[in-house]
């Protein structure tokens, strides 16, 4: 067998708000000679208001086939396709073993699924509530790897997209320069921006597979710093220009806000209290050494740069509270 590379490219679950697909598909429109075809999905089902109207347009014009069908369990959409990249956020990554088995009947031999984060091999992530949909992800890929030996997969890990991290979910008030964050000044986290992670994730997609047993499962580590919480709030007081007040607190409490919110039923907050204890617990930080040098052509920017740049966005100062 000889090594292959993945040609036709289906992204799933891009079409949200805020999701990290979006540089994703930018940074495939700029390499479209690369590819023999690109698509991006269209779930009918969910509705299409006017900012994704305007969206898909834009994808079009561009030169991106968009595939438009109901819900994930059809092949049909997938046909053609070499691999599927997902990109589904919280409330849909419990559709990714449908969604992978309706790919797989339609010929898909390659998955990108909805990782982009911590590795869940490390420390206490695999018992997180934050992560579960992600393991059970993780455990129908082996089983129908066991059946399918052709099968392939690629977890892309990253630790902790930049934008994202500074969020109200993760205990931010930008508007009034305050944060309650669980775990000390000195827990450190792995961040890098999207579009730099972006340009990275489309590298690995041109990267042949190697024909070498399991070389068609593929783990690669991404990063591009590891601060500490001191280091970021000082960074944020030259972006901003305020010092941000920052509560400490003991980051096992983390659990008590978890049971709490899943006794309410408040999904959101008992997902927003997991996420603080994996990070209180330093659980963003992945394995050394990582996989940068494979890809040297790719200068990621300083987490400085990143966040300058993130408080300028307006979508983003949005997310943060302050427009």
């Amino acid at each position: 067998m000889e090594n292959t590379q993945l040609k036709s490219v289906l992204l799933i679950g891009i079409l949200g708000e805020y999701s990290f697909g979006h540089f994703v598909i930018r940074e495939l429109i700029k390499q479209r000679s690369s590819f023999r075809r690109i698509g991006v999905y269209h779930d009918t089902s969910r509705g299409t208001d006017e900012r994704k109207k305007a969206l898909l347009e834009q994808y079009r014009e561009a030169g991106i086939e968009i595939i438009a069908g109901e819900g994930f369990a059809s092949p049909t959409p997938y046909i053609g396709f070499d691999c599927v990249m997902v990109f589904l956020g919280n409330y849909g990554l419990h559709l990714q073993p449908v969604l992978i088995d309706a790919a797989i009947e339609a010929g898909v031999r390659h998955i990108y699924p909805s990782e982009y984060g911590a590795d869940l091999d490390i420390g206490q992530n695999q018992t997180q509530r934050y992560y579960i949909h992600k393991i059970m992800t993780r455990e129908h890929l082996k089983k129908r790897g066991q059946e399918i030996p052709e099968l392939g997969w690629t977890y892309f890990l990253l630790g902790r997209l930049t934008e994202w991290a500074v969020t109200p979910h993760f205990g931010f008030n930008n508007r009034d320069a305050t944060a309650k964050i669980y775990g000390t000044a000195e827990g450190r986290q792995n961040l890098i921006n999207a579009t730099d992670s972006a340009t990275y994730i489309v590298e690995t997609l041109k990267e042949p597979i190697s024909a070498t047993a399991e070389g068609h499962r593929r783990t690669y580590r991404i990063s591009e710093s590891s601060p500490t919480y001191a280091e970021i709030f000082d960074i944020l007081q030259r972006v901003t220009g305020r010092r941000y007040s920052v509560e400490y607190l003991d980051v096992e409490s983390a659990q008590e806000e978890e049971r709490a919110a899943n006794a309410s039923g408040d999904t959101e907050a008992e997902l927003a209290a997991s996420h603080k204890l994996i990070q209180g617990r330093e659980g963003t930080l992945l394995p050394v050494p990582w996989n940068n040098e494979r890809f040297p052509g790719v200068k990621p920017a300083g987490l400085e740069d990143s966040l300058r740049a993130a408080f300028a966005h307006p979508k983003l100062r949005k997310a943060y509270g302050l427009d």
